[in-house]
């Protein structure tokens, strides 16, 4: 019997997803002076407003927490759903392949295309090293239990934890996330070089490098809050909001149910776009 989805968190995350979607877009935008090679010979009207319009939204108070927001929104649901997946630990290998699929096409990209293109680690490595960061502490009483086990010994921390080993994951992922708005995140030191010494700094996030960065810290802490979350409020995997009917075709809905891809082909699409109508009106790379 296929289990009926819980509509919330689908829009929930669609939403936020979209709202990626229109980020990106003000992203490539903002940069249309640096992928058209005669963007301002040709003096566009059109073209330099929608320029200077997306550079005016990229560099508002509006995005900084907007963007905070919104990324926030979509890793706290997808920490949720992390309660309802059969097999975290094989989840965030799948992930970390995309994540690597990811790195290989962005780097061919920078390095034929002349495009600062390449991430190292963005958003969907993080996801990937989080997630299975995230099962690898939830794990733990099982662990305990198998050795002591093994041992002989008359203990089941897994049980004696019931309940009580929510609260040091909610613990931890606050932790997390405060230190990640105590570095201030926000003002990473940005590289222009990679090297070994400063992989470490990008990982936890003191560091940024490419076009995608998104360290530990705060983002993997706000997974672990929504593990806690979904094991609280959703242990029956049922919708909090019953009453409420969404249409299966909702573009929102749609987005959410398949956020992944979404996320990996976006900005592919919105260049191509961008690409193409750019052609069109005489602007070349």
């Amino acid at each position: 019997m296929k289990r009926r989805r819980i509509w919330e968190l689908d829009f929930a995350r669609g939403f936020a997803i979209l709202m990626m979607v229109f980020d990106h877009l003000m992203y490539d935008l903002k940069n249309l002076d640096y992928y058209f090679t005669n963007f301002y010979q040709l003096d566009r009207p059109a073209f330099l407003f929608i320029n200077q319009l997306a550079e005016t939204y990229w560099n508002s108070t509006l995005r900084f927490f907007g963007h905070f927001f919104f990324v926030s929104v979509f890793l706290i649901v997808s920490g949720i759903s992390f309660t309802f997946s059969k097999s975290n630990f094989v989840r965030s290998m799948k992930l970390l392949a995309v994540a690597s699929l990811i790195s290989i096409v962005t780097y061919l990209i920078e390095e034929f295309g002349g495009i600062e293109a390449f991430i190292i680690f963005g958003v969907i490595h993080m996801f990937a090293v989080s997630i299975f960061l995230t099962w690898l502490f939830w794990s733990i009483p099982s662990f305990i239990s198998f050795v002591l086990r093994k041992l002989h010994v008359n203990y089941d921390p897994k049980n004696a934890w019931e309940g009580y080993y929510d609260w040091v994951i909610l613990a931890i992922g606050l932790a997390v996330v405060i230190i990640g708005i105590e570095s201030n995140f926000w003002e990473l030191h940005y590289i222009s070089r990679l090297t070994w010494d400063s992989i470490p700094g990008i990982l936890f996030g003191s560091k940024a490098f490419g076009a995608d960065y998104f360290g530990l810290f705060p983002y993997g802490g706000m997974i672990m809050i929504g593990t806690v979350i979904g094991k609280q409020l959703y242990r029956n995997r049922v919708s909090l909001i019953p009453s409420v009917q969404m249409n299966e075709k909702n573009l929102v809905l749609f987005v959410g149910r398949n956020s992944l891809w979404v996320f990996v082909t976006h900005q592919f699409i919105l260049f191509g776009i961008i690409y193409f109508i750019g052609w069109i009106f005489g602007y070349q790379f």
